[in-house]
C-alpha cells in the first residue's frame, strides 16, 4: 500500500509539468501571435514602453519654474 502511494504521488508531481508546459506554451504562442499592423503583443508593449520613457525623460529635463 505504501508503494501505491509513492506512484500515485510520482504521477501527479509529472502532471503538473505538463500543465506547467502546457500553460507556458500557450501564453508565449500569445504573446508571439502578430495581433495589428503585423506586430505581436510584445513588439506593441515595447513600443509603449520606449515611448513613455521618452516623454518621462523629457519631462525630467525640463527646469522648475522659480517660486
Amino acid at each position: 500500500m505504501f508503494f501505491s502511494q509513492i506512484k500515485f504521488r510520482k504521477k501527479i508531481k509529472g502532471q503538473a509539468s505538463v500543465e506547467y508546459l502546457v500553460i507556458s506554451a500557450a501564453l508565449v504562442a500569445a504573446l508571439l501571435t502578430p495581433v495589428e499592423n503585423n506586430q505581436n503583443i510584445m513588439e506593441i508593449c515595447a513600443e509603449a514602453l520606449q515611448e513613455w520613457y521618452s516623454a518621462f525623460a523629457y519631462s525630467k529635463s525640463l527646469s522648475s519654474l522659480p517660486i
